[in-house]
């Protein structure tokens, strides 16, 4: 099982047993894990994307880490307090999209920069990635598009959204 540890997290990629859990039966998922979930709950079209991520989990179990959520655990709060998570594996030319959030009583304390960077570390550090990208609102992701400028992502497209590469 891959984990990631920086300063202040402890990241790991759920598996897809643990990503039904997360999906259909949180407080067993929370006992499970023996830490409480304090990242943004499931509703709405994030439950429908991580329905679909769990799918693709369980048809494709060797490449997981591509299709399952990514949890962020802060080690001295014992707690997860966010998320991180790859639109799928890989493309025909390497690229990956990153997608990431962060519980609202967590923000604004640099854990979500520390978590992408270790992700897109270990990412590109997988044989068929060549490229990770990310996408970003313009009005509601100032926060993100701070994130993925300090790691070093280049804006490449800009239409409804910007869309960044590294």
């Amino acid at each position: 099982m891959v984990r990631l540890e920086t300063e202040r997290l402890s990241i790991f990629p759920i598996t897809p047993a643990q990503h039904r859990l997360w999906v259909e039966d949180l407080p067993e998922l929370e006992r499970e894990l023996g830490r409480p979930y304090r990242g943004v709950p499931l509703a709405g079209s994030d439950l429908e994307d991580a329905r679909r991520q769990l799918g693709e989990a369980e048809k494709n179990p060797a490449r997981y880490p591509y299709h399952t959520a990514w949890f962020l655990v802060e080690k001295k709060l014992g707690l997860v307090v966010g998320t991180a998570h790859f639109r799928g594996a890989p493309d025909s030319s390497g690229e990956v999209e990153i997608r990431y959030s962060m519980g609202k009583p967590h923000r604004g304390r640099g854990y979500m920069t520390e978590a992408v960077e270790a992700i897109c570390c270990w990412a590109l550090a997988q044989p068929e990635v060549a490229h990770i990208t990310a996408e970003t609102d313009f009005m509601m992701g100032r926060a993100s598009l701070r994130i993925l400028e300090r790691l070093g992502f280049q804006k490449y497209r800009e239409e409804e959204t910007v869309w960044w590469r590294l």
